[in-house]
């Protein structure tokens, strides 16, 4: 069995940037665990990094040191939140590191900036496991035909997982851990009740191995269909069959809660953000009913793609009927279709202003869509003609086509 990973105390103070003073303040004050005889054990780093970021925020020793003595601070928990122990250390420097790599000036400090994590001082040794993870991230995406592709894919692993963990973390906060420190400091228990620091220490246990799965059936997803996708133009280009069809235009539709300051004002932020909550569960649905995608949230409103200007209309009338029936909330959408610059999971190009706009200018319960759309679903009957709009950025009124509810 591996030995736990031990720290001396100059080497518990950099990894917290704190003074060795300070560290054997910690721990007299018995917030930490102490050294065996081989030294501190990784969960002692990690509270003493919690304690380190109490003062730069502000609160005084003399603070911490009396929430100890009335026992308001008990850290023995953290140990189970040390998920992956450290490695030893790489003989290289982090600024020997990005030297060797091969990166440009500032692309390796770049890099965990976007991965969301403090980025080393130039001579700090990475943790072996850390360095052969960076190693990889630039070695792959040195391969991408634009310089930046490996900033957008260190850009895309750290807002993804920061979201899902961080935001497990808050849902936690307002579900358990909240409500029992209220309990504890209402003092209706004696201690901090058990039940939530076991919760916190299984939610972080459960999070890597749920988002590995989660990872790996991705993978699935997206090589397979990548591979159907592209497997009719394999077989054209060795002559076995007929170049694919030319595949119809996405389109985008953007959908608009109708008076959301007014009712934010009204009912208050607890009211707003139950919409919005509300607003991502039906979206999320309705366009992967219609085969398409939530693309992003947009404080009053959702922008989605779908596979087609027909799929654009059913997911526009069908999530501003949910809205309206399920939820009680006045919504209007706009729906464009036309090529589309996808990067990074975002969408961009005129495709996605005009949608935009054409949701601007439809009223609440309206499903406005544009001359393109209307071409491409061949006349369908409950599209009908409006009276042109004048919209923002655009110097002639635009034709437009009004969907008719099905209700």
């Amino acid at each position: 069995m591996d030995r736990e990973p031990a720290y001396s105390p100059t080497e518990v103070a950099e990894e917290a940037r704190l003074t060795e003073e300070q560290v054997a303040w910690l721990l007299d004050l018995g917030l930490l665990r102490g050294p065996s005889a081989d030294g501190y054990p990784p969960g002692d780093v990690f509270r003493a990094k919690m304690m380190a970021a109490l003062l730069e925020a502000g609160f005084t020793e003399r603070q911490v040191e009396d929430t100890v003595t009335a026992g308001g601070l008990d850290l023995r928990h953290v140990d189970h939140y040390v998920l992956i122990p450290p490695t030893e250390r790489s003989p290289r420097t982090f600024e020997e590191l990005g030297r060797e790599l091969g990166a440009e000036p500032g692309a390796l400090e770049a890099a965990y900036q976007l991965l969301g994590v403090a980025t080393p001082e130039p001579g700090a040794h990475l943790p072996v496991d850390e360095e052969r993870l960076v190693r990889e991230l630039f070695g792959i995406w040195r391969l991408g035909r634009d310089r930046d592709a490996v900033l957008r894919a260190a850009r895309l692993a750290g807002e993804g997982t920061r979201m899902a963990t961080n935001g497990w973390g808050a849902l936690l906060a307002e579900q358990i851990a909240g409500p029992a420190q209220e309990r504890w400091l209402r003092r209706e228990v004696d201690e901090y009740p058990r039940e939530a620091v076991d919760a916190a220490t299984r939610m972080f246990a459960l999070l890597p191995s749920l988002v590995e799965w989660l990872i790996q059936r991705f993978i699935e997803q997206t090589v397979t269909s990548g591979i159907t996708e592209n497997f009719e133009r394999v077989l054209a280009s060795l002559g076995l069959g007929p170049p694919p069809e030319p595949t119809a235009p996405p389109s985008v539709v953007f959908v608009d809660i109708t008076g959301y300051t007014a009712m934010t004002e009204r009912h208050g932020d607890e009211a707003a953000v139950g919409v919005a909550t509300g607003l991502q569960r039906h979206a999320e649905r309705v366009a992967s009913a219609h085969g398409g995608r939530l693309v992003k949230l947009l404080g009053d409103g959702a922008m989605l793609q779908l596979p087609t200007a027909t799929d654009g209309i059913d997911a526009a009338l069908e999530l501003v009927d949910r809205l309206q029936r399920d939820l009680g909330i006045d919504a209007h959408a706009g729906v464009h279709a036309g090529r589309v610059i996808d990067r990074d999971r975002d969408l961009f190009g005129s495709t996605v202003n005009l949608a935009s706009r054409i949701a601007d200018a439809a009223e609440a319960g309206q499903v406005l869509v544009t001359d393109a759309v209307h071409r491409l679903v061949d006349n369908r009957a409950d599209v009908q003609p409006a009276d042109p709009v004048q919209l923002q950025g655009y110097a002639e009124p635009v034709v437009v086509y009004r969907v008719a509810s099905p209700h």
